[in-house]
């Protein structure tokens, strides 16, 4: 159609112009208006074009592909059509005013829904909303259900194209700001992607202004000083480093603020203690206002991995300069870069003279061609190189030698890294083989003399394998010692003062003895007493840590337990720790040794004690939990079941995965020297796993830990736990006859005065041997008790002699712990019981007691 400015068609203008609708989506989407809520200067526009237009609806329409849209309404009531609906796409290409007097005589319009239907348009006039760059937009329009053939008077004219022009000014001004939005985001995504790059590289990075001041950081400074970023800009230099490292690095700061790049090697202690070597490159900005870049590379690992390379050069060095054979390698390509001494000394030729392909002129000319053949084909192909031929001596002689090489290769990726060769006169055994045909008495002296060589080879072989296993026994040796080392540090302290408890009280016992004042020596035995019973308890963590000491195994209600340790806990805690108990109502059962147990929580309870020195929560709790396959997936000897969990959590400083890694090592402490013997974690550990449990541990520094205690379901009864906790009562006097077999005679005369003072005849015997003679020659034995840790014949043994002539025999085994040897699987057969030393005098009698009623009832 044709296009003027501020003209009204008659007759049936043509369509509007095709635009490409993305390029006109794109323009919107520019501006930033489509689909945002009203705003009060456009709103403003159509109320003055209504007024000046006289006219009941004006809009600001936006033309969509399928849609137009209305950034401002007064008037009509609705906010979008239908494009089908839209009179205002036919102002796209139009300049100037388009006034439709009568929309139902325009064939553009005539059927527009909002013609033919409500309102019942029927009038229009829009001025177009073109872009700077000629991209129509919509129209500033105004509408009426009358028609007006008239059109619109020359000033509404002027007023409605003003008001357009605003409203396009109005919306460059939306887009200027929505480009300044999206440079403003496009620049906060750069910057966030920087900080991700820079924070994902195992770099130190910043920039650092002419004032020395950190504009910049990465979060390697939080791992490197301690710092968190942010907390590192804004600060100078000499803050972050300390006074020595910049005092340090003072005159590399000079260089690099005058322009200079600067790289220097230095070292920087780390937030826990330790030192890492760095490698900082200092780089000075393109900035006028100064300045410069810092970068710093962790080589800590590289530098002793070149401290590690150096000691195998050296020890390389020294093992082929020690080897008679002349000894070379090469690179890769096979160009020779080493010789040892043998090799100077055979060839007499000078030091370096020989590298890269300098040997050739060694070789006899007529095995050179065959000799470079068989290496080219090594390289090629990564074979073993072996060839015979003959070498120029330093006095001009050439004899044989064998000449061999093996590559060695990467272990990752199998990539040759070196070849490694040695050449070995073998003169002597190249003419012996030529000289056969002379007859065999000639190769027999060869023959001699050649095995002689050997002998003396196998005999300085010999010896130096010799060397190695003593060199090795050494080490073990040294290993053991550190082991043994590692043991009294940790419990020398602990068993001297029990020690010295023991012997203290019995020193003055005797002093009161000899004094003839009795009233005090009850408060001296129970000194003696329970420092010999806290012995016992410190040999009992150790035997857990070797799991070998004897438990004995209840039907346990571990919520019960937990509970009635409560003010034994909260007496153990300081103050400011919080304790709370939580149970679960209808628990199950566990088997397990109670004690163990109790000493297992009192142990996490104390650890998480001193976890929190300022103070803070336990929780202690008890759960049923089933775990399946998959849940115990990774951890060796644990099995898919029920299990009655008791977890211990705090709320203390927690642990790093490496810790947690090596907490239940034997030995092992994060406590300082004295403060803990590194054993409690493993005592845990091996009462658990005795128990047929497993042990987890859950930890985040900052934040606390949880040790969780999983130990299997029981299907015990309240009658059996009943009987399990009833104590045998002990018989005023005893009857029978009691065989003790003990090899420590204080022990032996202690129990056989017990023994005998309670009514028993007793036999003593000192070994397993003269115990099976008493049984034999003494048939009233109506009870054994014998140690089980009996030089020889061990007590186990012995019964099991005993038990194959007499079946019924009833025996008590004494023992510190439980061979594996001795009792196979753990369990005693009928008949047998076991008691653990040291032991109360009072709770062997009742033993001794319960087993021979039992055996007359």
């Amino acid at each position: 159609m044709s296009r003027s400015r501020d003209r009204t068609p008659t007759g049936v203008p043509g369509d509007a112009p095709c635009w490409d609708e993305h390029a006109r989506l794109a323009a919107l989407d520019a501006y930033a208006i489509l689909d945002t809520p009203p705003e009060a200067e456009f709103e403003d526009a159509v109320q003055i074009a209504r007024l000046a237009c006289r006219t009941p609806m004006a809009l600001v329409s936006l033309v969509a592909a399928d849609r137009q849209w209305f950034k401002a309404e007064a008037g009509l009531g609705v906010r979008e059509t239908g494009r089908d609906a839209s009179v205002c796409a036919y102002t796209m290409g139009w300049e100037g005013l388009l006034v439709i007097p009568d929309l139902t005589q325009d064939p553009r319009t005539a059927r527009n829904p909002l013609v033919t239907g409500p309102p019942g348009l029927r009038f229009y006039a829009g001025h177009p909303l073109v872009s700077p760059d000629g991209m129509p937009l919509g129209a500033l329009c105004v509408l009426d259900t009358v028609p007006r053939p008239e059109g619109l008077p020359e000033e509404a004219r002027l007023t409605l194209a003003a008001l357009a022009r605003q409203v396009m000014a109005r919306m460059d001004l939306r887009r200027a700001l929505a480009e300044r939005d999206r440079a403003l985001a496009a620049a906060e995504a750069s910057r966030r992607e920087l900080r991700q790059i820079t924070d994902g590289l195992p770099v130190l990075i910043a920039t650092i202004d002419r004032d020395e001041i950190y504009r910049f950081a990465n979060r390697h400074y939080e791992t490197w000083f301690g710092l968190r970023a942010e907390d590192v800009v804004g600060r100078s230099v000499r803050e972050v480093v300390g006074e020595a490292a910049y005092a340090q690095r003072r005159p590399y700061l000079a260089r690099v603020l005058a322009g200079e790049a600067v790289l220097f090697d230095t070292t920087v202690p780390g937030p826990d203690g330790g030192v890492r070597d760095a490698r900082v490159r200092y780089l000075p900005t393109t900035e006028p206002t100064g300045g410069f870049h810092l970068l710093a590379f962790d080589v800590t690992g590289e530098k002793a991995a070149q401290a590690a390379l150096a000691d195998s050069l050296l020890k390389f060095q020294a093992i082929a300069e020690s080897m008679p054979q002349m000894v070379w390698s090469t690179l890769p390509d096979g160009n020779h870069d080493y010789y040892n001494s043998r090799w100077y000394e055979f060839t007499g030729v000078a030091s370096g003279s020989t590298d890269g392909e300098g040997w050739n002129a060694i070789f006899h000319p007529d095995d050179q061609a065959e000799a470079w053949r068989r290496w080219r084909h090594a390289l090629a192909t990564g074979d073993t190189y072996e060839i015979e031929y003959r070498l120029r001596r330093h006095d001009g002689v050439y004899r044989w030698v064998l000449g061999r090489a093996v590559p060695i290769r990467d272990a990752a990726t199998g990539a040759i890294q070196r070849w490694f060769g040695t050449c070995t006169d073998i003169d002597d055994q190249v003419r012996a083989r030529e000289t056969l045909a002379q007859g065999r008495e000639t190769l027999e002296a060869l023959v001699r003399e050649r095995t002689a060589a050997l002998e003396a080879t196998n005999a300085r072989l010999t010896a130096e394998i010799a060397e190695r296993g003593r060199v090795e026994e050494a080490l073990r040796q040294s290993q053991k010692m550190e082991a043994v080392g590692q043991l009294t540090g940790g419990i020398a302290h602990d068993f001297n003062n029990l020690l010295t408890g023991i012997t203290g009280a019995l020193d003055l016992m005797k002093r009161r003895l000899a004094e003839g004042r009795l009233d005090t020596l009850a408060r001296y035995a129970d000194l003696a007493t329970a420092s010999a019973q806290r012995a016992a308890a410190l040999t009992h963590r150790l035997l857990a840590f070797a799991r070998r000491q004897p438990l004995v195994a209840r039907s346990v209600e571990a919520d019960r337990l937990v509970a009635s340790m409560d003010d034994l806990l909260r007496r153990t805690l300081s103050e400011r720790v919080t304790l709370t108990l939580e149970t679960q109502d209808r628990l199950w059962r566990t088997l397990c040794d109670p004690n163990q147990l109790e000493n297992a929580i009192l142990n996490l309870a104390i650890n998480a004690r001193d976890a929190m020195p300022d103070g803070g929560r336990l929780h202690i709790a008890t759960a049923n939990v089933e775990l399946d396959a998959a849940a115990v997936a990774g951890e060796p000897g644990a099995r898919a079941g029920e299990y009655v969990c008791v977890s211990v959590s705090d709320t203390g400083a927690g642990m790093p995965p490496d810790v947690v890694a090596r907490a239940f090592e034997p030995f092992f402490t994060t406590k300082p020297l004295g403060a803990g013997t590194g054993l409690g974690l493993s005592m845990i550990y091996g009462f658990v796993k005795q128990s047929d449990g497993h042990v987890r541990i859950a930890s985040l520094v900052g934040r606390g830990t949880t040790v969780s205690l999983y130990l299997p379901r029981h299907a015990g009864s309240d009658a059996e736990e009943a009987e399990e906790s009833a104590a045998p009562a002990a018989r005023a006097a005893g009857h029978g006859t009691v065989l003790v077999v003990e090899d420590d005679a204080t022990v032996r005369a202690l129990i056989g005065e017990a023994l005998e003072e309670a009514g028993y005849r007793v036999i003593a015997v000192a070994d397993g041997p003269a115990g099976l003679r008493a049984l034999e020659t003494d048939g009233a034995v109506d009870l054994v008790v014998t140690d089980v840790g009996l030089p020889g014949l061990d007590g186990r043994q012995m019964v099991d002699q005993a038990r194959a002539v007499r079946p019924g025999l009833k025996v008590l085994f004494i023992t510190g712990y439980a061979e594996n040897t001795a009792f196979g699987s753990g369990h005693l057969a009928p008949g047998m019981e076991m008691i653990t030393k040291p032991f109360a005098v009072d709770a062997f009698a009742a033993k001794v007691s319960a087993m021979l009623e039992s055996a007359g009832s």
